[in-house]
């Protein structure tokens, strides 16, 4: 059991650190890319005890022997301890547990913790979605006509949940919370994010993952591999949905259903409260999604399968030679068991009469009955006694260190308990923050939009008050000019031919003049010229900027 455990422990180890290694080099662009990695390495630890079982095995003899336990007199020992000792039984029956059964109950209890939490998610998603309601509001249901023209999810609001959750195989099943629904500007948002998921089934592979998970609950890298698979799944689904909303309204979704994350058997736009910063940090640098590369994905899959297919076949065993010890000594006759009653010695044979001869004394048949008394019954009693304390003094050392156990147990769950209120509390400070940086962005871009828009203004204002100037200039041109002509005039009008002329042309256009009011304006029109030009001054300074 111990090289059985040893194996998966290595094997599983190899896959998924090798894995992570392997999604983290810089060859891979995009978080789909560094998923597909992952899901591969899931995909080989589904199928690796099954490759162990089926599959062709290279053995190696690289472990230890382990030595046989024995019970003597309900006190486990070593068998290599026990020697022949007279009067006491060794049986090789175990009456405790064995370490392979302790070892197979620890890890089944390990799968059933998993699996059944996993389960226990999908039932509660399954309940979620039967209780709830079809959504109906115009924002959410033209929303999911635009991103998904065919094989459109189910869309369900729910008032168990707290942030939207996508699970199921395409076309899926989206739950959506009554707060999110109540806000139509998150539709868009919400919905690219939950549609890619479900079309990058992304809800499969998370059961393959807890699958994984349950296998080799024993192994931290293989949690560490569920938890960056579940990391880039959120960041390629991030990448999807920013081809249809843009950066600081997608990030301000976020903030907002930052605190709803929980289902451990769903997909969702909340995640992980532990990566808001980063993923809005990401988000906010809006990156240009890659294109797909095919054959390097295909190469990097099938160098994964090519060094996990030999590994699988590795078996651990025993070396040779300490199979080959030599066994203890048995004892030269096998006594009774401890336990029972010792058998009764057979009668004496009668003494030889006296008067016999001393010939026939030489065969001496009573000397051969005498044998059973070899294993000496009345000492049984004392080394039963003497294993009898020392199982005593077990079952008190066993004692002392379940309650060191019970000790120990409280202690890690009260540091628990303190890591989760510590993981709050850095939970709601990064979300705080996140808010704090997208409204400070936010207002940055108005800022910039506002500055931007008065320096448009402004120019405007140049140009207009340059023509303003322009026009000015030319109007008093055009006044000074007015009021030349008007002295001409009144000079022309002081000669009475020119007055008779006009009074003549006003009659043929049908006005009535005088000779008289013609004088009359001949006398006004200094005047008048005199106040154009004084205009005409004024405007010309005004043009000028001496105003």
């Amino acid at each position: 059991m111990a090289a059985l455990i040893l194996s998966l422990l290595v094997k599983s180890g190899l896959v998924a650190g090798g894995a992570l290694l392997v999604a983290a080099l810089p060859v891979f662009r995009s978080a789909r890319e560094r998923v597909d990695v992952l899901r591969t390495a899931v995909c080989i630890l589904v199928a690796l005890p099954l490759f162990m079982a089926f599959g062709p095995a290279l053995t190696m003899n690289l472990l230890p022997a382990e030595p046989a336990i024995v019970a003597v007199n309900d006190a486990a020992l070593w068998a290599g301890d026990l020697g022949p000792v007279a009067g006491v039984s060794v049986s090789t029956s175990i009456l405790t547990p064995s370490a392979t059964a302790i070892a197979a109950w620890v890890w089944s209890i390990g799968v059933l913790v998993v699996l059944g939490r996993f389960a226990y998610g999908v039932w509660m998603l399954r309940r979620w979605t039967r209780s709830g309601r079809p959504v109906t509001a115009l924002a959410w249901t033209s929303a999911l006509e635009r991103l998904a023209p065919s094989r459109r999810p189910r869309l369900v609001s729910s008032t168990s949940i707290s942030s939207p959750l996508s699970w199921g195989l395409p076309p899926g099943v989206v739950l959506i919370d009554e707060a999110c629904l109540l806000r139509p500007e998150a539709a868009r948002p919400v919905l690219a994010h939950e549609l890619a998921h479900v079309r990058r089934r992304d809800w499969l592979f998370l059961g393959l993952s807890r699958v994984a998970l349950a296998l080799f609950w024993f192994n931290p890298l293989v949690w560490a591999l569920h938890a960056a698979l579940i990391a880039r799944t959120e960041d390629a689904a991030d990448a999807a949905a920013l081809r249809e909303v843009d950066p600081p309204t997608y990030a301000r979704t976020l903030v907002n259903l930052a605190a709803g994350y929980g289902n451990p058997a769903a997909v969702g736009i909340a995640g992980p409260a532990k990566n808001l910063a980063r993923r809005i940090t990401r988000i906010m640098k809006s990156p240009r999604s890659n294109a797909s590369r095919p054959l390097v994905m295909a190469l990097t899959v099938g160098g994964l399968i090519a060094i996990a297919t030999p590994l699988a076949a590795i078996e651990l065993a025993p070396r040779l030679q300490d199979l080959e010890a030599p066994a203890p000594a048995a004892p030269p006759a096998p006594p009774s068991p401890v336990t029972a009653f010792a058998p009764e010695a057979p009668p004496a044979p009668p003494a030889p009469p006296a008067w016999a001869p001393e010939a026939p004394e030489a065969p001496e048949p009573p000397q051969a009955l005498e044998a059973p008394e070899a294993p000496e019954a009345p000492e049984a009693p004392e080394v039963h006694r003497t294993f009898y304390v020392s199982g005593m003094d077990a079952a008190e050392g066993r004692r002392i260190a379940a309650e060191a156990r019970a000790v120990a147990a409280q202690a890690r769950i009260e540091a628990a308990a303190a890591r989760e209120e510590a993981a709050a509390a850095r939970v709601a400070a990064r979300a705080q923050a996140a808010d704090a940086q997208v409204r400070a962005q936010a207002a940055r871009a108005e800022a910039d939009r506002a500055r931007e828009q008065a320096r448009i203004a402004r120019q405007q204002a140049v140009r207009e008050m340059a023509n303003a100037r322009v026009e000015m200039a030319r109007g008093a041109d055009q006044m000074v000019a007015g009021a030349q002509q008007m002295r001409a005039e009144a000079v022309r009008l002081q000669d009475p031919a020119y007055r008779a002329r006009q009074i003549e042309r006003a009659r043929e256009r049908g006005d009535d003049v005088t000779d008289a009011e013609l004088q009359a304006l001949s006398r006004r029109l200094p005047g008048q010229a005199d106040q154009l030009e004084a205009q005409a001054r004024q405007l010309r300074a005004r043009s000028e900027g001496q105003l």
